[in-house]
């Protein structure tokens, strides 16, 4: 049987974990986060009590992947990062990518696949080079791969990107500001890609999704083929949405289930706003 996968691109803080959970929670699908952050993290979900469902998911996965040592996991996070960090960019999008880490990719959505019994996984691990990869090395059989690029307000992107004291570090002003810009230039670039290669695609605004969520999901069920009528509903109803199985990504996964609140919170319009509206304009507008 073949399953669905959904994978999720757009840059850190961007809203990509929330989107992940509530689109797991549409009928017959598991929301499983960054699973790009496998191998750094040894197979292992961070800050999951042992006991949890998450944590024995995860562990029978690792288990079967059968690295039990912890050099391997080194040197496999390396593999993952010199194939999928945006350095790997090109490399990714001319086909290039090590022969090592195609065989390794492969097997860990093989055991993702064994191991998941709904017909639709989402995933959240955003980079764009490793959404061309996973084009690339030949999952077709298994599983049917579409995409769906988030864009959040570069503003609050760029305010989040400056706070401490969070699971990914801080960065500065224009630093972050710059990142941004890079970061979406590759996930457009790489939609356009994408739909040139026959894959189904759908870009929305954060802001505008949990704002109109019902708009925005009628627009994902037309552009990559599901069912969102039962999730519509819940939503609608203020019913809490399950957090699923996610392996890493913002701490909201740590809770056992969210309910989707509109957004109310105004930037002060000072310098840093208008830079920052100005300065990504062409990927925000």
């Amino acid at each position: 049987m073949t399953k669905k996968l959904i994978y999720i691109i757009g840059t850190g803080r961007s809203g990509t974990t929330l989107l992940d959970i509530m689109l797991g929670n549409i009928d017959n699908a598991i929301s499983l986060g960054e699973i790009n952050r496998f191998y750094k993290r040894n197979g292992i979900p961070p800050k999951r009590k042992e006991h949890s469902d998450v944590f024995a998911f995860w562990r029978k996965i690792k288990l079967q992947l059968n690295h039990h040592d912890e050099t391997k996991y080194n040197k496999l996070e390396k593999l993952f990062f010199n194939n999928e960090y945006h350095s790997a960019f090109i490399k990714s999008l001319l086909n290039f990518c090590n022969d090592s880490y195609k065989k390794e990719l492969v097997n860990l959505y093989d055991q993702i696949y064994r191991n998941t019994e709904e017909e639709i996984i989402i995933e959240s691990s955003k980079y764009p080079a490793r959404a061309l990869n996973l084009v690339n090395i030949g999952l077709n059989q298994k599983l049917d791969i579409s995409y769906l690029y988030l864009k959040k307000d570069p503003v609050s992107v760029v305010a989040s990107f400056q706070k401490k004291n969070l699971e990914q570090p801080s960065k500065g002003f224009f630093s972050s500001n710059l990142y941004y810009l890079a970061v979406n230039i590759l996930c457009s670039f790489t939609v356009s890609v994408l739909k040139l290669r026959g894959r189904k695609t759908c870009t929305i605004k954060f802001e505008d999704f949990i704002n109109h969520p019902t708009r925005n999901l009628e627009l994902i069920q037309k552009n990559l083929d599901i069912n969102v009528t039962q999730l519509i509903k819940r939503i609608n109803s203020g019913d809490p949405l399950n957090t699923g199985f996610l392996f890493d990504g913002n701490r909201i996964r740590l809770e056992k289930s969210i309910v989707l609140k509109k957004q109310k919170k105004i930037a002060d319009k000072n310098f840093k706003y208008y830079f920052t509206r100005i300065f990504n304009y062409i990927i925000y507008r």
